[in-house]
């Protein structure tokens, strides 16, 4: 497998080789899925390589996005066996003279007061919506959010609601910001599950993942990757050893690779990722662990057919 087309000032030096073990027969399998497709040149062509290296299994649209609809020419090519393609809801982002609604932090305290614009929120997710469709001439395959604000009071209302009445009989999947521990003690022992945990409990994870169950839905069991976006590539290696040995079927983790641009405020984050995921050795890295990547969707269906 090659390494990534393009090195920048932006990446460090190489992650140390993955762990050494026997390889071992599957035992987990989990879905990975790259954010922000469609902001910028950088994003696309990391994402679109992880998914034909098979490194991803999921990428989730910024349709409003500068790149999105050169994104989506190729995604769409993409095999849907092996990949997901979904929306990124957003309300926090400008794009295009398109206004946001605020910022992460005003959303969680207007929420909370039940104080949001509701029709605003049901256009905005319409509109993403009817341009995701124009350009992949299908239906998302899942929906989660830019700063994970589908979880929200009200917001979530909505987008349970136009999601349930627009793909009835066959719903998408949809993202849970479970964090992959369940008390403030545990998750204090490390920065990035203290980020997880605050993560879940600001925007009401649990909550969300009861309601969308309730409706059919199928939600991931926990979600994996939030940091810093601050790590050296081995910091970022060592993280994502970490994820990978605690992850639990159906967990999910995301990502932000790509090959860094100028005015994207997390290029350095995402160019350690993209060396990361696109590392020669890191297949042999989930043969060591047991770990299988696939779609959420496949997950999901495989799960419906095991239940009584």
């Amino acid at each position: 497998m090659s390494r990534p087309a393009e090195r920048t000032e932006d990446t460090v030096a190489t992650p140390p080789a993955v762990d050494d073990g026997a390889p071992r027969p599957v035992q987990r399998t989990i879905a990975v899925c790259v954010d922000d497709f469609g902001l910028n040149q950088g994003v696309n062509a990391a994402a679109l390589q992880l998914a034909e290296m098979r490194r991803v299994s999921a990428l989730s649209a910024m349709t409003q996005a500068p790149e999105w609809e050169e994104g989506a020419a190729r995604a769409r090519h993409l095999d849907a066996r092996h990949i997901d393609v979904g929306l990124h809801f957003n309300l926090t982002l400008s794009f295009n003279g398109a206004p946001a609604l605020g910022s992460v932090r005003t959303l969680v305290t207007a929420a909370h007061l039940r104080l949001l614009p509701k029709r605003r929120i049901r256009e905005a997710l319409l509109d993403q919506l009817d341009a995701f469709e124009e350009e992949m001439f299908r239906a998302p395959a899942h929906l989660d959010s830019h700063e994970h604000v589908h979880h929200l009071p009200q917001i979530r209302d909505i987008v349970l609601d136009v999601l349930a009445r627009r793909y009835t009989g066959s719903l998408p999947w949809v993202r849970a910001s479970a964090a992959p521990t369940s008390s403030l003690m545990d998750s204090m022992q490390r920065p990035e599950d203290r980020k997880a945990w605050l993560i879940d409990r600001l925007v009401g994870a649990e909550d969300f993942r009861r309601q969308a169950r309730a409706l059919g839905f199928f939600v991931n069991t926990r979600l994996l990757g939030a940091y810093d976006f601050k790590a050296t590539e081995s910091g970022y290696g060592s993280l994502l050893r970490h994820w990978l040995r605690r992850a639990k079927d159906g967990d999910l983790l995301m990502c932000h690779p790509g090959i860094p641009r100028m005015g994207d405020v997390i290029r350095h984050g995402r160019g350690v990722e993209f060396m990361v995921w696109a590392d020669p050795g890191f297949p042999q890295l989930l043969r060591t662990l047991g770990i299988g990547i696939a779609p959420m969707s496949g997950i999901g269906a495989k799960t419906s057919q095991r239940a009584p």
